[in-house]
């Protein structure tokens, strides 16, 4: 399965979907939630995520302002859960 909040991405209909549902999706990387991710895909072993400084933060570029991601890959797991 691969979910993404990016519409140019192929997982959007599914998290399109899943949100339709009243649905959300937890992301596991290697066992390890992960609070900041846009996208993931099991079978590929690929998680999207936010890069945090080292004090927590989202890491920023300074010259345009956007956030930085990053593509870390690992044991994948979705958990779709109702939404609380």
């Amino acid at each position: 399965m691969r979910l993404s909040s990016d519409k140019d991405d192929a997982g959007y209909r599914d998290w399109c979907i899943l949100n339709g549902d009243n649905k959300i999706a937890r992301v596991f990387l290697d066992g390890v939630e992960q609070k900041y991710a846009s996208m993931a895909d099991d079978e590929l072993g690929e998680v999207r995520r936010t890069v945090l400084t080292s004090g927590g933060n989202f890491a920023t570029d300074t010259l345009c302002g956007e956030i930085l991601t990053e593509i870390v890959k690992g044991t994948v797991e979705i958990r779709i859960e109702d939404r609380a």
